[in-house]
């Protein structure tokens, strides 16, 4: 398979420009995520053909792969993480990250930035796929949940895990906690927009307004106060997980008013 066939840069672009569109508070957030594309799809062409090895990598996407992403966040992200991005040195950020050390949130986004394409060009496929609660291929958390589609409208897909770190996916259990292994349904939630009733075309109607995230939803847990974002795909065929989660900032507002802490936080620190 040609690495023009499996590219996932395509998909992202065009759903990002997509939802840009859609959702006007995200506007400034998907603008930085547009722009940190091309230098994120050149860093995976690169490490594809280069092979760095892992002790090579901080040293190899700091001088290789950092310049790039400091002028797109410079030139599209917030003036403040503008600034902040280039009054720092790059390469022990990015060798704490892959060590797994905590960072604050500019350096976390500088390694993750710069990083993340890298591991997903380097990952090896991981056996069976895994089925626990951490990536099979790099051991990192997952970033969100998602559901395959179908093929029937009244049956829910399998669930899959999405890693934070390299972008490999592995099956997980609906009916279990992805950060501590809780398996009582009772202590498992689910916070989903709601919707009662159709509407005009005028956008008025007996029941509520439609909903913003028919494809999105909250799954939570009351024993470890976690949650991540569950993206549908059998609601949105076109939806592109690492993409659509990084729009759910409401959603995310709601899981904190109820107590809850997301898993693992996105590239844009949400």
């Amino acid at each position: 398979m040609s690495a023009v066939a499996v590219s996932p840069w395509a998909a992202r672009r065009e759903r990002a420009a997509e939802l840009r569109a859609r959702h006007p508070f995200a506007d400034e957030l998907l603008a930085l995520y547009l722009a940190l594309l091309p230098p994120q799809e050149d860093a995976w062409r690169r490490a594809r053909e280069d092979r760095p090895r892992q002790d090579e990598l901080a040293r190899w996407a700091a001088a290789g792969v950092v310049p790039a992403v400091v002028e797109a966040t410079v030139e599209a992200g917030p003036a403040a993480l503008a600034e902040a991005v280039g009054a720092r040195p790059a390469e022990p950020a990015l060798a704490g990250w892959l060590a797994g050390a905590e960072l604050d949130p500019v350096d976390g986004y500088l390694a993750r930035a710069a990083l993340g394409p890298v591991l997903e060009a380097l990952r090896e496929p991981a056996g069976d796929g895994g089925h626990g609660r951490l990536c099979p291929c790099c051991g990192g958390l997952p970033q969100l949940s998602w559901l395959a589609a179908s093929g029937e409208s009244l049956v829910t897909g399998p669930r899959s895990l999405l890693c934070s770190r390299c972008a490999a996916s592995w099956s997980c259990s609906r009916s279990v906690c992805p950060a501590c292994g809780e398996s009582r349904e009772a202590r498992l939630s689910v916070f989903a927009e709601r919707f009662d009733g159709p509407v005009n075309g005028n956008g008025n109607g007996d029941g509520e307004e439609p909903p913003v995230f028919p494809h999105l939803r909250i799954a939570g847990c009351s024993t470890c106060n976690r949650y991540l974002i569950e993206v549908d795909l059998g609601r949105d065929a076109r939806a592109v997980p690492e993409v659509d989660e990084l729009t759910a900032l409401p959603l995310d507002l709601y899981a904190a008013e109820q107590g809850l802490a997301k898993l693992t936080p996105n590239l844009m620190g949400f």
